[in-house]
C-alpha cells in the first residue's frame, strides 16, 4: 500500500537520491495524462501550492475566468520513475487541481473521485476498496502516422514463451509499476495475440485511479524500449478480443444501519446494475469501446449478475459476498471518473436497498427478448450518443460527476461521436467504392 510521504519525507527523499526534475502529473476530463515539469529547486514551492498552469489549454478545465490554476501535488504518490540515471533523475507526483484562492476546483477528475469516495463510505459503513484487472495489448513499433497492430506472437490465455518481447515487455512493466509504489497481485498473457493482463493489488479507489494512470504512462515507455508499443484502446482489431478493465469491489462487512454483509453485497449488484447504462458513457468513453461490448470473448452487454457466468455485467464468485466485479469498463476510461460513477451507484444502490433479482445460470448471451423483458433485464447501450442519452438522464450519476465534470464531459464526447459519425471509414470504401 502507499506510503504516507508528508512535505518534509518528500524534499529529503528528491535529495538523497539526487532528483533534478519533477513531473507534476494530473489528468484532464478525458482521462489523458497532462503533466507540468520543475527543476528539484521549485519542488519545496510545489508542495506549497505555488506552481499554477494555464488552465485555458486543458480539456474540460476552465472557463474564461479561470486560466490560471493551481497544480496542488499529493507527497504520498512521490515516486522516482525507475529509467532515471545518476545524470538525470527524474521523480513524480500525483495532483489535484485547484482554484488560484487555494480552493477546490470542481472540474478536478481525482478531487470528483475523492468526493465519491466519501459518500460510498457513509453509505457503506466503510471504505470501499477495488482491485483492478487491467487488459492492453502489446504490438510491434513501426514508423506509422497511427502506430501498428501487427503482432509476433500466437499465444493465448496463459500462455509462456521465453523468446516473447511481449512476455519480457510485461515483465518490466510490473517490475516498474513496483519501483514506483504500485502493488501488482498477477500478470499474465490474455486471450490473443500480444494481449496482456496486470492485476492490481486490492487497494483504496483513489489509489486504484493513481495506479492505472501510472500503468498507462509507463506502459508506452518500458514497452518502447523492446520495440513494442502500448496501447489501452478497447478494441484495436475486429476479430479478437477487445481489452476490459474488471473492478472487483471489496465491501465493508456492514451497511450503514448495520446491514449484514448478504444484504450489502445485493444493494451494490442492484446499485451497479440500475445505474449501468448510464455509467457505461463514462466507463466506456470512446467510439471505439462499443465495438468492444458486443455478444463475443465474454463480453458484457445486458443488466445481469452471475455467481460464474464469465460473461455477466456484475459478478459475485460463489462464497465471496464481499467481492463484486463490475466486467463493462475499459483501460481507456478516464479512471478517476470511472471509478467516481461506480462509487456512487454502489452507494445509492446501498441507500435506496435496491435488489437485483434473481442472479443468472449460464451464459447471458443466451436471453432471448422475451426473458430479458419479464426480468427487466436492460441493454448497455450500443454506442457512446445512446451512453450519452442515458447519462442525461441519470440524475444520480450526474450528481457524481458535478454539474461542471458532467457538462465538459458530455459536451467532448458528442463532439468526438460526431467527428466519428461524419468520418469516411476503410469499411465503407471496401463495401461501396466499387459497388454502385
Amino acid at each position: 500500500m502507499r506510503s504516507h510521504l508528508n512535505k518534509r519525507d518528500v524534499l529529503r527523499l528528491a535529495k538523497e537520491r539526487g532528483v533534478h526534475f519533477v513531473r507534476l502529473s494530473f489528468a484532464d476530463v478525458l482521462g489523458v495524462s497532462k503533466n507540468v515539469s520543475i527543476p528539484v529547486a521549485q519542488l519545496e514551492a510545489a508542495l506549497d501550492g505555488k506552481v499554477t498552469f494555464d488552465g485555458g489549454s486543458i480539456d474540460g478545465f476552465v472557463r474564461g475566468e479561470e486560466l490560471d490554476m493551481v497544480l496542488r501535488p499529493d507527497p504520498s504518490t512521490f515516486a522516482v520513475y525507475p529509467w532515471s540515471t545518476p545524470a538525470a533523475c527524474e521523480a513524480r507526483m500525483l495532483c489535484d487541481i485547484a482554484m488560484p484562492d487555494g480552493s477546490e476546483f470542481e472540474g478536478c477528475p481525482r478531487t470528483t473521485l475523492a468526493r465519491a469516495v466519501e459518500s460510498a463510505a457513509a453509505a457503506a459503513g466503510g471504505e470501499l476498496a477495488v482491485a483492478l484487472e487491467v487488459e492492453f495489448y502489446l504490438f510491434e513499433a513501426v514508423e506509422s502516422e497511427f502506430g501498428s497492430t501487427r503482432t509476433s506472437d500466437v499465444g493465448s490465455y496463459f500462455d509462456y514463451s521465453a523468446n516473447d518481447r511481449g512476455e519480457e515487455a510485461r515483465s518490466a512493466i510490473v517490475s516498474a509499476l513496483e519501483t514506483m509504489g504500485v502493488p501488482v497481485s498477477s500478470a499474465h498473457h490474455e486471450h490473443s495475440p500480444g494481449q496482456h493482463e496486470i492485476d492490481f493489488a486490492t487497494m483504496p479507489l483513489l489509489e486504484a485511479a493513481d495506479s492505472l494512470l501510472t500503468l498507462r504512462t509507463l506502459a508506452k515507455h518500458v514497452a518502447a524500449r523492446y520495440g513494442l508499443e502500448a496501447t489501452f484502446m478497447p478494441k484495436p482489431l475486429e476479430g479478437r478480443a477487445g481489452s476490459g478493465l474488471h473492478a472487483a469491489f471489496a465491501l465493508p462487512l456492514d451497511g450503514q444501519e448495520g446491514d449484514p454483509p448478504d444484504d450489502v453485497m445485493l444493494y451494490t449488484v442492484g446499485g451497479l446494475l440500475a445505474h449501468a447504462p448510464a455509467a457505461t458513457a463514462v466507463c466506456n468513453a470512446t467510439v471505439n469501446s462499443y465495438k468492444r461490448l458486443v455478444a463475443a470473448w465474454d463480453a458484457p452487454i445486458y443488466t445481469v449478475w452471475s455467481r460464474r457466468s464469465a460473461n455477466a455485467l456484475v459478478r459475485v464468485p460463489p462464497g465471496r459476498h464481499a467481492n463484486v466485479e463490475m466486467r463493462s469498463p475499459d483501460p481507456a476510461c478516464n479512471p478517476y471518473l470511472a471509478l467516481a460513477v461506480l462509487a456512487g451507484a454502489i452507494a445509492d444502490g446501498i441507500s435506496q436497498r435496491t435488489l437485483p433479482g434473481e442472479p443468472l445460470s449460464g451464459s447471458t448471451y443466451d436471453l432471448d427478448e422475451r426473458a430479458r423483458r419479464e426480468r427487466g433485464i436492460r441493454t448497455l447501450p450500443k454506442s457512446l450518443r445512446q451512453a450519452i442519452a442515458e447519462l442525461d438522464a441519470d440524475a444520480e450519476i450526474r450528481a457524481v460527476l458535478g454539474d461542471h465534470i458532467y457538462h465538459a464531459f458530455r459536451d467532448a464526447k458528442l463532439e468526438e461521436y460526431e467527428r466519428y459519425r461524419r468520418a469516411v471509414h476503410a469499411w465503407e470504401h471496401r463495401a461501396y467504392l466499387r459497388l454502385y
